[in-house]
């Protein structure tokens, strides 16, 4: 059983702190209780003097009221009786009072003289007071001066004799003695708390020197085995599960030692048993991860390609049908001339072919892993795309009242570019600025040459674009906010597939808004020389 004998050794010496500190409770508490018992004995002696200095100032009171009554001075008849009851109230409160009084004495063993010297006081004044009432009663009754002294000292009487005895001199006495009490159980109270004050620092400070004692020497049995085990917990924390805690003792520190060590010892082999495990799951988890990535990258590039191409066929489709659409109705309202009846057809046929070539790229572009788009460059009149684009928005400008005021310079100017792509972007300028002027308004179409650069501009008096929202027009998707507002079913697609052809054509696309007041777009290509004649390039561009 060594290996118990530092737990005993410890539990012994813990009792003997608790019992200390048992012992210094019972004491305190004792010393405490016979403090309480002088406050409340001062208490009670405290509320007799008050009761008796009351009982004498009412009874001072009374006999003034009962002089003036019998003198026949200013007086109120009902106090002589309200004074003498307060009296009678004050006695059985203070009789009360003395026998609470009385009994805490019995039980402190203390001398009970006082309390009948009391008890007797106030059973004389109690008897006079009983007795004033007949002889209040009875002040009305007399008129005369003779009559009125023999009722004086009939009360008078009453007032200071009480079997026998002057009550007068019984009533200083009883002050007198319960003034004393007062003061001796203050005292007593006073002595039984420096009492207790000294007693709780003593103990304490005996308890204090036996705590630190055992403290230090609690100290001493546990630090070796501690700082072994300190020790071996950081080795563990390192990883280091070679390490073993010496076990150098038989008691309890051993045994825990002993116990760690084969904890060590096992999580050591379950470690190495993981390790392989893991090991092996890692190569399987990594050739699955690898797989499922490839899967999910493909599938992730086909619902792009896919979302890609329904955004772009559902806004791409929407010009060249609504110009078919504007042609036909047109034809079909008015009577012309078959030479203008083929010249609406073969504005349909165009715009049916704008449409088989945009869904030939858009097709193209969804299937392909590179996502190429072809451009068949070539030298050619930019006025030519720039009037089909035109004679295409006039059906739908025709649709939405709004006027279309060409200036455009009739000069030849030659770019290297895709006709139908270069349509395609200006159709798109031409679209936006339709779809988003107000009814009855004008758009300005005007072109210009400075330097070795053609520019078009495309002004509109409509909606116009928010300062902060104008950086963002060329991303795919966004709309601001009034074109929201103004036209709810559109993609926010024009303007990026816009850029992206005239950028092909080593262009660039600008726009310049006040909200309210309109927009200008501004396109620009380079130029290439008259006499300069290439043969048609196809290029494929990401």
């Amino acid at each position: 059983m060594k290996h118990l004998d530092f737990t005993l050794r410890l539990v012994a010496a813990f009792t003997v702190l608790a019992l200390l500190i048992v012992a210094q409770g019972l004491l305190n508490r004792h010393i405490a209780t016979v403090a309480e018992q002088q406050v409340v004995r001062g208490r009670f002696a405290g509320d007799l003097l008050s009761g008796m200095l009351e009982l004498s100032a009412t009874k001072q009171r009374l006999r003034a009221w009962s002089l003036r009554a019998l003198i026949g001075a200013d007086h109120v008849p009902g106090d002589g009786e309200m004074l003498r009851a307060n009296m009678a109230a004050t006695i059985t409160q203070l009789q009360r009072i003395s026998g609470e009084t009385r009994e805490m004495d019995r039980l402190a063993n203390a001398p009970t003289d006082d309390d009948d010297a009391r008890d007797e006081a106030l059973r004389l004044i109690s008897d006079s007071v009983v007795a004033l009432k007949p002889a209040i009663e009875d002040i009305k009754s007399h008129a005369g001066a003779e009559d009125a002294r023999t009722a004086w000292e009939s009360i008078e009487a009453i007032f200071d004799q009480g079997a026998g005895r002057d009550l007068r001199e019984v009533l200083n006495n009883t002050i007198s003695k319960e003034r004393l009490q007062l003061v001796q159980s203050r005292q007593n109270a006073d002595v039984a708390l420096l009492n207790l004050n000294r007693v709780m620092a003593f103990v304490t400070f005996f308890i204090a020197v036996f705590g630190m004692g055992l403290a230090y020497v609690v100290a001493n049995a546990i630090r070796r085995p501690l700082l072994q085990m300190l020790e071996g917990a950081k080795a563990y924390e390192a990883g280091n599960l070679e390490h073993r805690i010496p076990v150098t003792t038989s008691d309890e520190f051993a045994r825990f030692a002993i116990s760690i060590n084969h904890m060590a010892s096992e999580l050591l082999s379950r470690r190495n048993e993981e390790a392989n495990h893991r090991f092996a799951l890692e190569q399987q988890v990594k050739e699955r991860t690898a797989a499922l990535e490839d899967a999910l990258s493909r599938l992730r590039a086909s619902e792009g390609r896919r979302l890609s191409l329904l955004a772009d066929i559902s806004h791409e489709l929407r010009t060249p049908t609504t110009a078919i659409r504007g042609e036909a109705e047109i034809a079909l309202r008015s009577k012309k001339a078959e030479s203008d009846y083929r010249a609406s057809l073969e504005r349909i046929g165009q715009a049916a072919g704008q449409m088989s070539s945009l869904i030939d790229d858009l097709l193209l572009i969804s299937r392909g892993e590179n996502e190429a788009l072809v451009l068949n460059k070539e030298p050619i009149d930019i006025a030519g795309p720039l009037e089909e684009a035109l004679l295409s928005a006039i059906a739908l400008a025709n649709q939405r009242e709004v006027k279309i005021v060409t200036d455009i310079d009739e000069t030849e100017h030659i770019v290297l570019g895709d006709g139908i792509r270069l349509r395609q972007a200006i159709a798109i300028l031409l679209d936006n600025a339709i779809r988003y002027s107000s009814r009855e308004t004008a758009i300005d179409v005007r072109t210009k040459v400075d330097a070795d650069t053609w520019q078009l501009f495309v002004h509109d008096r409509g909606i116009g674009i928010d300062a902060d929202e104008l950086a963002h027009v060329f991303e795919r998707n966004f709309r601001g906010s009034n074109a929201r507002r103004h036209r709810p079913d559109g993609t926010g697609l024009g303007l990026t597939i816009a850029k992206h052809l005239v950028s092909l054509h080593h262009g660039t696309i600008s726009l310049y808004s006040e909200p309210g007041k309109g927009t200008t777009a501004t396109l620009q290509l380079p130029l290439q020389p008259i006499d300069v004649v290439l043969a048609p390039v196809t290029e494929r561009y990401q």
